[in-house]
């Protein structure tokens, strides 16, 4: 049987439940624009009618309703389209940071343009011209050693930049590791506290919403797959290591980078690649033009500065033949064209005369700051004996010798100026992988690594827009379900707010009733 107060009960529970809707609604208006912040609904359910069925229910006719309750205050939230999110935004933080970066490499090599590496080295090769041109005149030689020099601390200033750029993207991984690593201790601390809260029933709604927000930045940083318990507490891996267990933080370690496969840290380790790829081209550029075998001809007249291996037959001014493969000694005077293979142009360079009294054998042009023998876009320089003497330019292939049998350098001959040049283009065997041109040329060697650069760079801008457009799409869509719409909380906050009036008024008209019950029955005939 219901109580005399039944309807009261009814009024009351329809004002809390519509003031519990009304209270939630003014939350998620004030969150609006929180970023994460998933709205709110309050989930309400028709009370458990008075009359259950059951051997003792009465003999009352019908169930009467008892109002309203809600069962819980839960979020509106899509876990695919966070999971979907995730996925797309550590793709995105990688394309991100190695997009930025080889625009800075591209900065670096500056090519095409009237002031790149390519434009130096014309202007080497074009002075080597002017030399051969006339090897005794002062002036094209201080033009040759000028270009030289220019050329070398053109390489230098690219090699000091890449390095630089190659500090900064450590020193980054350093920072979002210290990044990464923060917001995986402050999730496993929401843990803890999303797991209390719903031990005892309630939703954590603030507190997921939090976690979350804070799983979107770390999915910037790292690559991310996480999966949630029984208790509500999220395990998160990255890297093949679960960074987070529970309550329970595991910190990444710079050991950990190789084995991340997005995110911004995962950026950074693909800028160095890109840093250590585009020198080591640059490397094996220089060092293959300077110490790289190859075949130069040298003209009849020449007089040989070394013991030197002749590729075809050779008759010497005395008469002697020297078979093809057979050693021409030193000092002998060539009466037909040998060809010969040298090491690159230092090489070269050492098979030709000075013009100092008496002649002297060239030195190597090029040496390395370090003293090692491996040349580097970092270590390379002009001889600084021929930087100091312009004489000790070796441009002559022959000598005569004089009345006190001295070695005179005939002043007017440029064999080794003519073959210097020519190695512009002779065709150099490059280091396999480094680009997709393994022989030719070090202008078409440049120009395949400057293509190659360009092709890298373009595949990094292209996967950066996608991944951006695909984010921007997921996210677009995670807001159209989670994301609050003003338009919609005022349409309900009308709605509960006639609800709440009306349950109002409904319990004003059960108290009228209860007052004439009260107060004014019985009275009658006093």
């Amino acid at each position: 049987m219901r109580s005399t107060f039944h309807s009261l009960e009814t009024s009351k529970r329809a004002l809390f439940v519509q003031s519990t809707a009304l209270n939630t609604l003014g939350h998620n208006i004030a969150n609006a624009s929180t970023e994460g912040y998933s709205r709110q609904r309050v989930n309400m359910t028709a009370a458990r009618p008075l009359a259950f069925p059951g051997l003792t229910r009465p003999n009352t006719p019908g169930q009467i309703g008892q109002g309203v309750e809600y069962v819980s205050v839960t979020r509106v939230r899509d876990n695919y389209l966070d999971l979907q999110y995730r996925r797309e935004n550590q793709q995105l933080g990688m394309w991100d940071v190695h997009d930025q970066a080889i625009k800075a490499i591209e900065k670096i090599v500056n090519e095409p343009s009237d002031s790149g590496l390519s434009k130096v080295m014309d202007k080497f090769w074009n002075s080597l011209e002017v030399l051969n041109r006339d090897p005794a005149l002062l002036s094209a030689r201080i033009d040759l050693i000028g270009s030289a020099t220019n050329m070398a601390e053109t390489l230098k200033h690219m090699s000091a930049s890449l390095d630089t750029l190659e500090a900064d993207a450590a020193s980054n991984i350093q920072a979002k590791l210290v990044q990464a690593n923060s917001l995986i201790e402050s999730i496993s601390q929401v843990n803890g506290i999303i797991r209390r809260i719903e031990l005892v029933g309630d939703n954590a709604n603030d507190y997921r919403d939090q976690r979350d927000v804070m799983m979107d930045q770390l999915s910037r940083l790292v690559d991310v797959q996480f999966s949630e318990d029984a208790n509500g507490m999220m395990n998160v891996f990255s890297g093949g290591a679960q960074v987070v267990t529970g309550e329970t933080p595991t910190a990444l370690t710079l050991a950990d980078v190789d084995n991340l496969t997005g995110g911004e840290i995962a950026g950074y380790k693909k800028s160095v690649e890109e840093v250590q790829t585009i020198r080591n081209q640059l490397n094996a550029m220089m060092d293959t033009l300077i110490n790289g075998a190859v075949d130069v001809t040298l003209p009849n007249g020449y007089v040989t500065a070394n013991d030197i291996t002749a590729q075809n037959d050779v008759t010497l001014e005395d008469g002697t033949t020297i078979t093809a493969g057979a050693v021409i000694p030193a000092g002998s005077r060539i009466a037909s064209s040998v060809t010969i293979t040298v090491n690159g142009f230092n090489g070269l360079h050492q098979l030709g005369y000075t013009m100092s009294d008496p002649a002297e054998n060239g030195l190597p042009f090029f040496t390395t700051t370090d003293g090692s023998g491996t040349f580097s876009i970092g270590n390379i320089q002009v001889n600084p004996a021929i930087a100091a003497d312009t004489s000790k330019i070796a441009a002559a292939g022959k000598y005569e010798v004089n009345g006190s049998g001295d070695s005179i350098t005939i002043k007017g001959n440029g064999d080794i100026a003519l073959a210097l040049t020519s190695l512009r283009d002779k065709k150099f065997n490059f280091p396999l992988s480094l680009t997709t041109l393994s022989s030719g040329t070090t202008d078409d060697y440049f120009r395949a690594m400057v293509g190659d650069l360009g092709t890298r760079a373009n595949n990094a801008t292209r996967n950066y827009t996608n991944q951006l457009n695909l984010v921007d799409g997921v996210n677009m869509r995670r807001q159209s379900v989670s994301g609050v719409s003003l338009d919609e909380e005022m349409s309900d906050m009308i709605r509960f707010q006639h609800a709440y009036n009306a349950a109002a008024r409904n319990m004003t008209m059960v108290d009228e009733m209860l007052d004439r019950v009260i107060n004014q029955m019985g009275v009658v005939g006093r």
